[in-house]
């Protein structure tokens, strides 16, 4: 009896343990100078990190959306895609807010949580929306050329922000995000409702992720400008797959879980590409100039 209840015990601290989430973490002290407080639109206090350009002011701005692994390594520091794009971003001339969604809200990583607490079609889009009117009132920022930008559940997220009939956002708002950016976003859910675009959007996914599956978000890409939203854009990268874009991920299988999937959880396939990265780090500086300047 008492090697069965040991057993029980053993099984259920395994059980616990593979499902245990990264718990929350303070920035850095290299990032404390950088870190501005703002308002979710649900009322939640959120840090974000500002790095302004150093062009003429007021100009453009990029609000970054990451994905479900979070914003900050366990260091406190800023991940290694979200340092590049922000470095790219602010190369052309871009302030830059990054979000943080989760490190308030006492999560670093949601990826391995199966019933995640945070949700890119509920909290996100009040978070996206709280931070683009802080930055709106901010003097050095134009508040009619500010892009919102996401990586996996925050493109999700932004997908959900930028719908024409998305309830988060704000009643009385004078300028909507100009334009939206996403990286390999999942389109399943999003792709059952009656999406079309507010804004202009634009789409980089790879054909070979079998993480967040490319065909919805064409055909989501799809049905929204049929529909007769605002135009939609997507580039779908052969060979590349999941998080093709982060030059310091090297291809290889991980586990991640969410009660979406029929079993709790799958493998998937993720890693650089360099060709794909190349060609659309042109693309969205391209896409960018075109519609915000600067």
């Amino acid at each position: 009896m008492r090697r069965f209840l040991l057993m029980v015990f053993l099984t259920f601290v395994i059980a616990a343990c593979q499902t245990t989430t990264p718990s929350a973490v303070e920035a850095s002290r290299d990032l404390l100078p950088r870190r501005v407080s703002v308002n979710s639109g649900d009322g939640t206090p959120l840090n974000a990190y500002l790095y302004r350009s150093e062009l003429m002011q007021p100009g453009p701005a990029v609000i970054m959306m990451h994905g479900c692994s979070g914003l900050l390594t366990k260091r406190g520091t800023l991940k290694t895609r979200e340092t590049s794009w922000r470095d790219i971003l602010l190369a052309e001339g871009y302030s830059v807010l990054l979000l943080d969604s989760f490190n308030p809200r006492g999560y670093r990583s949601i990826c391995r949580i199966k019933t995640r607490p945070i949700l890119p079609e509920r909290e996100r889009p009040h978070d996206a929306y709280g931070a683009l009117q802080w930055l709106q009132s901010q003097p050095f920022i134009d508040p009619r050329r500010i892009a919102l930008m996401g990586w996996s559940n925050g493109a999700m997220a932004m997908l959900w922000t930028i719908r024409n009939n998305a309830r988060q956002r704000p009643k009385y708002l004078q300028n909507d995000f100009a334009i939206a950016v996403g990286f390999y976003p999942g389109c399943i859910k999003i792709g059952r409702t009656d999406f079309t675009a507010k804004v202009p959007t634009l789409l980089q996914v790879g054909l070979d992720d079998n993480w967040t599956w490319p065909k919805p978000c064409i055909t989501l890409v799809k049905a929204s400008n049929h529909r007769g939203g605002t135009a939609m854009e997507i580039d779908a990268y052969e060979g590349a797959v999941h998080a093709f874009d982060n030059s310091k991920s090297k291809r290889r299988t991980i586990t991640t879980r969410n009660s979406v999937y029929r079993s709790g959880e799958k493998s998937v396939t993720v890693g650089y590409h360099r060709e794909a990265h190349q060609k659309a780090i042109m693309r969205v500086k391209s896409y960018l100039q075109a519609m915000l300047g600067p």
